[in-house]
Order: structure tokens, then C-alpha cells, then sequence
């Protein structure tokens, strides 16, 4: 049954940086973050439904006390496992992430300007997320460098930004800005689409699979770097990116789409005493829910 193909999962609240476009995707909950045991009791349980993919984001992930451990123990469920991150903790936790099992990393990098990084964050070290992308490297994560394209701040960096990529033999990933969490003013101000980049792309790269679909997430190779762009979901057509889900740090439920309220809420029903059919039937009925929700649109 391949219900969850993919369930990204907050494993910590906060954050040290604060972008000033973040959605805040961890901050929606009261407080209470899920033991190690009760994660991974809900993940055991997600695997009859398909779970093939599991991303670790937050917050920021890296702040989770003990995170190394964790990893080892979820990479056990056999389950593809990365991580999201700023990078600030990666300089000394990369070599224990790869050592328990973390193969692949996303590591946010909007600019590579010291006072453009502060400007965006709120904080002056781009230094130490620097840092903590050549560990990764060495540690031999894969990597992959996501960067939101930002009208009149880094437009002209995306050259900079792909060579930077290709000295590490990373990936690069372009996001369009998403209208969550943020004032209209501020998405009408920075708002670009990604339709000259993606023209700049063909002309100058290789497609390399179908790109001619505008929602899908096409991807290039140029100058021997990968390169791929994510549109804000309002655009995605149904598929994969719509049966998401998403995990909150104290057990809670949310569809792919941000701002939605939560479908369920497994770690009140774990502490409950709920078993691993019930919770099995739980995550299915979030499917449900999502199924419903995208019939009505």
C-alpha cells in the first residue's frame, strides 16, 4: 500500500537563525517534542502505508539534543533518511550524522555575501554555515544547496550560487518564495517567479528528464552541476508533492500545504495508549483527509 510515500518530520521547535521569510514550519505546536521511542514508534507504524522517504527538518534539526542517536536508530526502518538544516552544526555533527546512517543533506544557502547573510537571517555567520557545508562534504553527505530566490537580493547570485555547488559536488536547488507565513507586502516586494531562471536553464544546460510540464520540478545539468527548481505548491498538479505529509515535533498531523489545521494528533494518541494498528489507521485516515481536501478544490 503506498499511501505515504514521503513524511518530512519536525524533530525540534526552534531555530537559530530567523530568516526573515521563513514560515516558521516547526513552530506549531505547544511545546512538547516527541521522545526518541515515540518517534519511532509513529514511524514503524507509517511504514505499512508505503513510507519510503523520511526527512528530518525542524526548526532547526541539528538542536535536537542527541540527534546522532536517533539517526542510528531511524535509519533501521530501512526508510531513504536525510535531514534540512541551516548548517550552523554541521561542522561538529556532520562526522556523527554520516558515521549512524544520515546519507543525503539540504542545507539552506541564499546568498554567499557575509552582510546579505545577516541582512536575511538577523545574524552574522555565514562563516560557520560555510563551515559546515565543506564538513558535510567531507563526511561524504550528498548535498544539496537550497536557495529561495528573492527579487532585488540574490537574483544575481544564482551563477555564484551553482559554481559554489559545483566545487563541492553538490546539488542546487532554486525555491520560489512561498506566501506562507508572510505579509503581502513583503511576498509582492520579493516575490519572483522562476520562469527567467528556468529559460536561463534551457538555454545554457541540459534538461534532464521532462521539464516541458511547468509543475513538475524540472531539473538541469549545467556546467556539470545539477540543478532543479521547487515552485510554491499552489502550482503542484496532484501527485506525490500533495500526499505529503508532515510530522510536528510533539506527534501532531499536517498535510503538505502550511497554514492547514493539523488531520490528527498521533503522539496525544500514542501517550493514550493507542497500539500499532490503531495508529496505523490513524496515519491512514490523514490520507483520507488530504484526498478529500484535494476532490473539494
Amino acid at each position: 500500500m503506498d499511501l505515504i510515500p514521503s513524511l518530512r518530520v519536525a524533530v525540534w521547535s526552534a531555530c537559530d537563525l530567523s530568516c526573515e521569510y521563513c514560515h516558521r514550519e516547526g513552530d506549531v505546536h505547544p511545546g512538547r517534542h516527541l521522545a526518541d521511542r515515540e518517534l519511532l514508534m509513529l514511524l514503524r507504524t507509517a511504514l505499512p502505508l508505503g513510507l519510503r522517504k523520511i526527512k528530518l527538518t525542524g526548526g532547526e534539526p541539528l538542536l535536537r539534543p542527541g540527534l546522532p542517536a536517533l539517526v542510528r536508530e531511524l535509519a533501521t526502518l530501512g526508510a531513504d533518511l536525510s535531514l534540512t538544516t541551516n548548517g550552523l552544526e554541521l561542522a561538529t555533527q556532520a562526522g556523527d550524522l554520516a558515521a549512524a546512517g544520515l546519507r543525503r543533506v539540504n542545507i539552506s544557502l541564499d546568498t554567499l555575501r557575509p552582510e546579505r547573510f545577516r541582512e536575511l537571517t538577523g545574524e552574522d555567520r555565514l562563516a560557520g554555515v560555510l563551515e559546515g557545508v565543506r564538513a558535510a562534504a567531507k563526511a561524504g553527505l550528498a548535498l544539496e544547496l537550497d536557495a529561495v530566490v528573492l527579487r532585488g537580493v540574490n537574483e544575481e547570485e544564482t551563477v555564484d550560487l551553482i559554481a559554489f555547488a559545483g566545487g563541492l559536488g553538490a546539488r542546487i536547488q532554486f525555491i520560489e518564495l512561498s506566501q506562507v507565513g508572510i505579509s503581502s507586502t513583503y511576498y509582492r516586494r520579493r516575490h519572483r517567479d522562476l520562469e527567467s531562471l528556468e529559460r536561463w536553464l534551457r538555454e545554457r544546460g541540459e534538461a534532464l528528464e521532462d521539464a516541458t510540464r511547468r509543475f513538475d520540478r524540472p531539473r538541469f545539468r549545467v556546467n556539470g552541476v545539477t540543478v532543479s527548481l521547487c515552485r510554491f505548491v499552489r502550482y503542484a498538479e496532484p501527485g506525490a508533492r500533495r500526499r505529503g505529509l508532515r510530522l510536528a515535533a510533539d506527534g501532531r498531523v499536517y498535510g503538505f500545504r502550511y497554514g492547514e489545521p493539523p488531520r490528527a494528533d498521533l503522539g496525544a494518541a500514542l501517550r493514550g495508549g493507542a497500539g500499532q494498528a490503531r495508529l496505523t489507521e490513524l496515519w491512514a485516515r490523514c490520507v483520507r483527509i488530504g484526498q478529500e481536501v484535494s476532490a473539494a478544490r
